[in-house]
Formats: structure tokens, C-alpha cells, sequence
């Protein structure tokens, strides 16, 4: 009787010889994560997990939506993506300098009466659009603009009080420390302080680079442990956006029409800003303060 997982190696033997990152993220960022997954694509999402495996290594490349990672024991692995684009994810911190009107953001507030915000946000969490095609319930909302309450769910008409999820774009961030935000067609405005923390949770490699962190949770079939199908992928980073960094330890910027050296890993993936990415020069105010100053 033939095995259940010929056809699964058959297919990632397609894909074996995956370059690493040539390019900006931009370009990687292009597909997003649950089209077109070469080496996968025709796996069904039901073929039974032979083996769990869960593991960390360093950032590799990807291409076609096979993300490729150095393990910790020196080996590489090859790593389809999660099914659902939302357990695929790329998180750093950021400052007030990284914020930019139109920017994608969701947090929690308490409200009084009158809608009034009774403490000032925890945190903030920065998202880019993903397609909601695979994405359902609760899950779906924290990429939808809209107001929810755990009190009053799937009514558009809830008071705004008691702990709410705001998810909206960004209108300003004013000097006094008032974020305000488009809610859908409500706008909102909740106080922010020193403590608040500002967090880029991207749902792709806009801005990974070569050498980040990366968790995978996912299973394979013995007995090609390095070729694995993720239930959850998570690349992380020190790297804080839109911190002032000295000259001397910024990299220097390609003239429009050059080709990046794939053999110089700084000079291919970090030179430019990337999609997301915050084109102001690092020392320059946050453009939600000009524009409310």
C-alpha cells in the first residue's frame, strides 16, 4: 500500500534549491502568505501530522511562500507557510517616530460614560492589510475597522463603554498625547504616555532581514524532518523602528537603478525602506506632530 506522504515529497523536491533573500522585502512581501506555496500547494490542509516539531533557528530567505530557516543544530529547514496568513508573523518594537497617518492600528481602552477613555492605552499594535478570505470570528475582526466589545458582539450599535477593540487607521498623534484613530466611521481618541508601547506586527517580510530570530511550530513527515508544513511561524527582531540610529551606523542608500549585491546581505535587504517602513530620516519628527502642531 503506497505511503501518504509520496505525494508531499515528490512535491518539496520542486522546491529544494530556493535562493535566499535577493531583494528588498518589498518584493517578498508581494505574496502573501497562504498563495501559492510552491512545494505545498497541492497537500491538503487535512493530511494527517506524522510528527510535531517545534524548533528556532535564524532567517534564511523565501521564495513562493517556502520560508527558509538555519536551525539551531546548523541544518536548514524548509517551512510552508501557516494555512491562516494571521500565524504567519514578522514583530518589533517601534517609537512615536515610526508613526504615519494612514497606518493600520488596533488596541484595547476602557471607556466611561460619554466615551470618555479612563486610562491611558497599554499598547498599540501596527498591522499591515492582509486578504480576510482565510481568516474568520474574532480572528477576522483585529484586521477590520470597527469598534467590538466582548459584551456586545455583532452589534454596530454599542455604546462606547466598558473595555473595547479599536481597530482603525491612524489619523495623528498630537503633542498632548492624543492617538486618534478612524474606526471605520467612527473616529477615536484615547490618551498615550511614555509607557504605552508601540508594537509592528506585520503578517509579512516587509522588514525582515537575513539573521532574525525565527519560531516554528508545525509537523513533518518522518523521515524529512527539515521539510515542514507551520502551524505558526514567528520572526522577531531587536531592531526598534523608527529609533534614531548615529549616521555612521546607517546604511547607506542605493541610487535609484542600482542592483543590490546578493552576496552583501546589508546592502540587498536593508538599504532602502521598505514597504511599511518609515521613509522619513531617522532624526525627523513624527509627521502625526507636524501635522496637529
Amino acid at each position: 500500500m503506497p505511503r501518504l506522504c509520496l505525494p508531499l515529497l515528490a512535491l518539496v523536491t520542486l522546491a529544494l534549491n530556493v535562493p535566499p533573500f535577493s531583494g528588498s522585502g518589498d518584493r517578498l512581501a508581494a505574496q502573501p502568505p497562504g498563495t501559492e506555496t510552491a512545494g505545498f500547494a497541492q497537500v491538503p490542509s487535512t493530511l494527517p501530522a506524522n510528527e510535531i516539531t517545534n524548533f528556532k533557528g535564524k532567517l534564511k530567505g523565501m521564495q513562493r511562500n517556502i520560508v527558509m530557516v538555519e536551525k539551531e543544530d546548523g541544518s536548514e529547514a524548509m517551512v510552508a507557510v501557516p494555512d491562516s496568513i494571521s500565524s504567519f508573523q514578522f514583530v518589533a518594537k517601534a517609537t512615536p517616530a515610526f508613526l504615519q497617518r494612514g497606518m493600520l492600528v488596533r488596541f484595547s481602552a476602557n471607556f466611561g460614560p460619554g466615551g470618555v477613555p479612563l486610562a491611558p492605552v497599554d499598547k498599540v499594535t501596527l498591522f499591515q492589510p492582509v486578504d480576510l478570505r482565510s481568516l474568520h470570528g474574532r480572528t477576522k475582526e483585529q484586521f477590520t475597522p470597527g469598534i467590538y466589545s466582548d459584551a456586545n458582539r455583532g452589534n454596530r450599535n454599542q455604546p462606547m463603554v466598558g473595555k473595547l477593540s479599536i481597530v482603525g487607521r491612524l489619523i495623528g498623534l498630537a503633542p498632548n498625547g492624543v492617538l486618534a484613530v478612524q474606526a471605520g466611521k467612527i473616529p477615536v481618541q484615547v490618551p498615550v504616555n511614555a509607557d504605552t508601547t508601540l508594537e509592528v506586527r506585520y503578517n509579512n517580510l516587509a522588514l525582515a532581514q537575513a539573521g532574525d530570530p525565527v519560531s516554528v511550530t508545525g509537523f513533518y513527515q518522518p523521515p524529512n524532518e527539515n521539510q515542514v508544513k507551520a502551524d505558526r511561524i514567528t520572526i522577531t527582531t531587536d531592531r526598534v523602528y523608527g529609533e534614531y540610529q548615529p549616521a555612521a551606523e546607517r546604511k547607506s542608500r542605493r541610487k535609484r537603478g542600482d542592483k543590490p549585491d546578493a552576496s552583501k546581505p546589508d546592502e540587498a535587504l536593508g538599504s532602502e525602506p521598505e514597504k511599511g517602513d518609515n521613509p522619513k530620516p531617522d532624526d525627523a519628527p513624527p509627521e502625526s506632530e507636524k501635522e496637529d502642531s
